[in-house]
Parts: C-alpha cells; structure tokens; sequence
C-alpha cells in the first residue's frame, strides 16, 4: 500500500465525491436523499462508489502521507468502506494520529463516532500489562460485523 496511488475509474466519479459541496452533504450513515440537485441519493448504486472515493482522498492518501511522514514506529491500516481499524506500534503515535484525524474529518464536515472510535491496547504484551495494571482481559472490538479480540 505504502507508495501506491490509485486513480479513480471515472474521473467524473472523483469530481463528484470530492466537491466540496458534496461533503456539506455527507453525514455518517451515508449521503444525504437526493434534494433534486442531480446528487446520487443514499442507498442508491452509486452511494458506495463516491463514498469509497470520497475516502480514498480524505482518509487513505492522507494517512498514507502520515504513516510516512509523522509515525515513529509501525503503523498498519484496514479499510473496508468506512469500517477502519489502525494499529499503531506506539501509543504516543495513536494518540497524535487520533488527534490530527479528528482535525482532518472536520475539514471535510466529517466526525468520527464516538462510540465506535476506541484506543484499545492490542499485541502479545497486552494481557501481561493490562494484569499487571489489574485491568483485567483486553477490550474486543467489532469489524466487519465479526467480533475481534486484541
């Protein structure tokens, strides 16, 4: 992934997901129904499309350029749509990353969830750390709708 750029198919596509009015429009559960502008409506075919690409530009190339750039240590990223989970080799580089990402999503009017964004301790030390600090078992999480443990 590292050093890849991807081209949208369709740069009408990648016009469209990245105009800034658009992302007025975008909210968390997808796009907003379509108001008569000539906007793909939510659920509509293309919804996914544009929401994958309007994420390649804000999200996938962005973090890309942080992984480079920012992190001392490994970081990895999963994207599946707007399902993402990063793991981080540092915790002063998750909660840097976390930070610059709440900063980035609100300049495309975007949030992160609150309850569905996490730093969660993961690795082959963390059940050693978190008895040591009598925190009991790591926290799960769920992604892909398949409930993962760290």
């Amino acid at each position: 992934m590292a050093g890849e750029i991807h081209r949208a198919p369709d740069s009408r596509s990648a016009r469209r997901a990245t105009d800034p009015e658009m992302a007025q429009r975008r909210r968390a559960g997808g796009w907003e129904k379509d108001t008569g502008g000539g906007r793909d409506a939510q659920g509509g075919s293309a919804s996914p499309l544009l929401a994958n690409v309007y994420l390649h530009y804000v999200f996938d190339l962005w973090v890309q350029a942080w992984r480079q750039k920012r992190a001392h240590g490994d970081v990895i990223v999963v994207r599946f749509a707007d399902d993402i989970v990063v793991g981080f080799q540092s915790k002063a580089d998750a909660d840097q990353f976390r930070a610059e990402l709440t900063e980035r999503m609100k300049k495309f009017h975007l949030e992160l969830h609150p309850e569905k964004t996490r730093l969660l301790e993961f690795g082959p030390f963390a059940i050693d750390d978190r008895r040591k600090r009598e925190e009991g078992k790591p926290e799960t999480f769920n992604f892909l709708a398949s409930r993962t443990s760290v």
